[in-house]
């Protein structure tokens, strides 16, 4: 299965099996790599389906959670919503 296509975006198959799985937000954030890792912690607010903590929890969860880019990225995001 490829996850990303020529132009480098993700694949339909990536988002159905790496995205979230119900209801609305269904195939929403993929995150299988650092590079779909840091976009949905910049997208996170972009879905009304999804609340931002759960993108953040899934992203950490996730096998790249682990990455110190992506933990910084965490770190600063919920840092950020916590003001909010």
């Amino acid at each position: 299965m490829k996850k990303r296509s020529s132009k480098g975006n993700v694949t339909q198959e990536a988002k159905n099996k790496y995205g979230f799985k119900k209801g609305e937000a269904k195939g929403k954030y993929p995150v299988f790599d650092v590079k779909s890792a840091l976009s949905a912690i910049k997208l996170r607010h972009h879905s009304d389906a999804v609340s931002p903590k759960k993108v953040l929890d899934k992203v950490a969860l996730s096998p790249v959670g682990s990455n110190y880019k992506v933990k910084e990225a965490l770190k600063k995001a919920r840092a950020v919503d916590k003001k909010k």
